[in-house]
């Protein structure tokens, strides 16, 4: 039989292109999150100066009559940050513009968005962990040092965190009606990679959000809470492959404990429109999307955040 098939007469377009954009993937951004925003106005130079003024020792010593003490003095600590420059763009040509069904410089738009977020999230959590001494884990039994994770390694960094008179940053959540919930104490915030998450569930006093008597104040991307610390997770938090095994620094957070500074006028937004570049672009062949920043990240107070280190089990 003389049968016509798609052999003979093939389509003229045999792709369907579906245009709704497939979404890109994103990761959770929690470094800057617990933050004190402290900016720099524009024209007032590049460096930052904080100051911490010094707790004064109790006075228990009697007063003698009719004498006058000698009093104490003021102690300061004053703290600098200079912020440095970041940026990025995207250079599309109007042949692009001209023949790709997307709208390829709003596209551009939208991903440089998301670049600009994480790199101030890892730029935050690198100056997080270049700043802190890590504690290794010890409670575990994986044979590592560090070891992974225990309540008693969690527990050991909330006395260490309360024996600086450090403030819990979540409030407490009282209990309520649901069935198989309890109260979840105040609490330090920390973050752990995604990698972690079986080991954290493994902490013997661990509560999953959805255990939690109420959702009001639960952050998106908590994943529980181990006693006083509420743990979030991410897939960009910190994770050094080498030496091997990968080890992971998990800070906890209290309140004060660092701080983030942009320049005022120091971030923006740019796009250039095909023929922008005047006689660079003569025939009106090219166009940019792009950002710049101004930005550091300083820790305050280094007895107000604690970093344990640990390893998978």
């Amino acid at each position: 039989m003389n049968i016509t098939t798609t052999t003979e007469v093939p389509a003229a377009v045999s792709i369907f292109y579906d245009r709704e954009l497939l979404a890109n993937a994103r990761p959770k951004l929690f470094h800057e999150k617990f933050a004190q925003v402290r900016n720099l106005p524009s024209k007032s130079g590049d460096t930052i100066k904080f100051r911490r003024y010094g707790t004064l020792a109790v006075a228990t010593t009697p007063l003698v009559e009719g004498v006058t003490p000698a009093g104490v003095k003021l102690s300061k600590t004053d703290l600098l940050a200079k912020v440095s420059q970041y940026g990025s763009y995207v250079h599309i040509t109007d042949w692009v513009n001209m023949t790709v069904e997307d709208a390829t410089l709003t596209v551009a738009q939208e991903e440089l968005g998301n670049q600009e977020g994480r790199t101030r999230d890892e730029l935050v959590r690198d100056i997080l962990v270049a700043s802190l001494t890590a504690t290794h884990a010890a409670g575990g039994s994986n044979g590592n040092t560090p070891t992974e994770i225990t309540k008693a390694d969690i527990d050991d960094m909330v006395l260490t965190l309360l024996g600086y008179d450090a403030e819990f940053f979540a409030p407490k959540i009282t209990a309520g009606a649901g069935v198989g919930t309890g109260p979840i104490r105040e609490a330090f915030w920390g973050i752990a990679h995604t990698d972690l998450i079986d080991d954290l569930e493994d902490v013997s006093n661990f509560k999953s959000t959805a255990e939690y008597p109420r959702q009001e104040g639960v952050v998106d991307g908590e994943w529980g809470s181990t006693g006083n610390v509420r743990w979030l997770v991410s897939s960009v938090a910190d994770k050094q492959t080498t030496p091997n095994p990968d080890e992971y620094n998990l800070p906890i957070i209290a309140k004060n404990a660092y701080a983030v500074t942009d320049l005022e006028s120091g971030s923006e937004s740019i796009v250039k429109a095909f023929g922008s570049g005047g006689t660079s672009d003569p025939l009106n062949q090219r166009a940019t999307a792009g950002w710049k920043m101004a930005f550091v990240a300083r820790v305050l107070n280094d007895n107000f955040i604690q970093l344990l280190q640990v390893t998978h089990s």
